[in-house]
């Protein structure tokens, strides 16, 4: 069974076709949220992710309390979207991540599906945060 998954990755090229679609959806969510003024940076990568920050300036972290990346993912989920997600990655307690993780035969069309849901769900969480 093993050396037929290995077989299935090499013939079918999916490695080298994860590492396009990473590219690809770097590139999405880039022009979705990249000059965003709470991304503090966008991650490389099909595995990537985006930080999130109440000052991109000063990429000082939204307070644990504002509980932003539980907003992030209501409003990810009400859409279809779901997503992996961080905490505490400014110091331990503060500074949220949400994480990527499409899988291998993930379409462009979806590619493109995800930025737009991931870039709606931090505008309208950041808009309940800041409110």
């Amino acid at each position: 069974m093993a050396l037929e998954v290995l077989r299935i990755l090499e013939t079918e090229k999916l490695v080298e076709a994860s590492a396009q679609k990473g590219e690809r959806l770097l590139a999405l969510v880039g022009e979705r949220l990249g000059s965003h003024p709470n991304v503090g940076e966008v991650r490389v990568g099909v595995a990537g992710g985006v930080e999130l920050v109440a000052d991109r300036a000063t990429r000082r972290p939204f307070p644990r309390g504002a509980r932003l990346i539980e907003g992030v993912m209501a409003h990810a989920a009400e859409n279809g979207l779901l997503l992996y997600h961080g905490t505490g990655n400014a110091d331990g307690t503060n500074g949220d991540t949400v994480l990527l993780g499409p899988p291998f035969v993930v379409t462009d069309a979806e590619l493109v599906t995800i930025a737009d849901r991931l870039g709606e769900a931090v505008e309208r969480s950041v808009a309940s945060a800041s409110a």
